[in-house]
């Protein structure tokens, strides 16, 4: 009992030296009057949103999220799809799912979105309609597949973690496997899946910074481009203030993600 409560109070204590710390960085940045802190507070805006005046939103940071977003949503579909043929009881079905799973898993992604790049047309022609395939929607599609095929691990691990005595008692009241999956198995796994889904979210929240290879407005994209006249001692604190932004926004959700995944444990110990 004493470790744990040693251990939650070292925990406390982390947490509240980095919020310390974030404060005095932001009370310097605001008190910096003239300085290269002002600079960058000037200029905010324009990282946020791409636009010196907050409006209208033509990239920045708020690019960075909506590329996540639209990249885990896509990647949650296709993972549960990819998980639940890794499961299936015909190898001629998790075969081929398992193959592509560690292709995209272990591939870099950079590597990928590269590919997305040159691989995708421009244009597109289906069912007699015209699409334009725009670098933000290969930049989604290259992030997204990595993230599915670790969400799809995500998926089987979960799965296979409910216990076997489940499965025995659900074909004992005459379910199909289907309706296993459905109403006993994945209830059951859900609560393992949140946490891990939420720590795929935070890393592919970070590795948007990816996206500026094809050239999408985000925030790193802007930092190479627009402020490329900056002095170097400048960009300095730029660079700083947009590590700052991706931490601000992807800790909190490790940090509940790892709550979560401890609270998970507890119930099943």
């Amino acid at each position: 009992m004493s470790d744990i409560l040693y251990l939650k109070r070292k925990k406390q204590t982390r947490h509240a030296f980095l919020f310390i710390g974030l404060l005095l960085l932001l009370f310097s940045m605001v008190t910096d009057r003239g300085g290269e802190w002002h600079q960058v507070w000037e200029r905010l805006p324009l990282l946020l949103t791409g636009s010196m005046h907050g409006w209208p939103l033509n990239g920045g940071f708020i690019l960075n999220i909506f590329i996540g977003i639209a990249s885990m949503a896509i990647a949650t579909v296709l993972g549960l799809f990819l998980g639940l043929l890794m499961l299936a009881k015909r190898r001629w079905l998790s075969i081929p799912a398992r193959a592509v799973m560690n292709f995209l898993r272990n591939a870099p992604w950079l590597v990928l979105l590269f590919s997305m790049l040159y691989l995708l047309s421009y244009r597109v022609e289906l069912l007699g309609f015209q699409f334009t395939l725009s670098p933000l929607f290969k930049a989604i599609v290259g992030l997204s597949l990595p993230t599915a095929a670790n969400f799809a691990e995500v998926i089987r691990g979960a799965v296979n973690s409910v216990h076997s005595g489940q499965w025995e008692s659900a074909r004992s009241l005459g379910y199909s496997p289907w309706q296993i999956y459905r109403i006993v198995i994945l209830p059951q796994a859900l609560r393992r899946i949140i946490p891990g889904w939420m720590n795929l979210y935070a890393l592919l929240a970070i590795s948007t910074a990816l996206a500026t290879v094809t050239g999408v407005q985000e925030v790193v994209t802007l930092l190479r481009t627009t402020l490329a006249t900056e002095s170097e001692g400048s960009l300095v604190y730029f660079y700083v203030t947009v590590l700052l932004m991706f931490f601000c926004y992807c800790y909190p959700i490790a940090l509940l993600a790892r709550r979560l995944e401890n609270h998970t444990k507890g119930d099943a110990i």
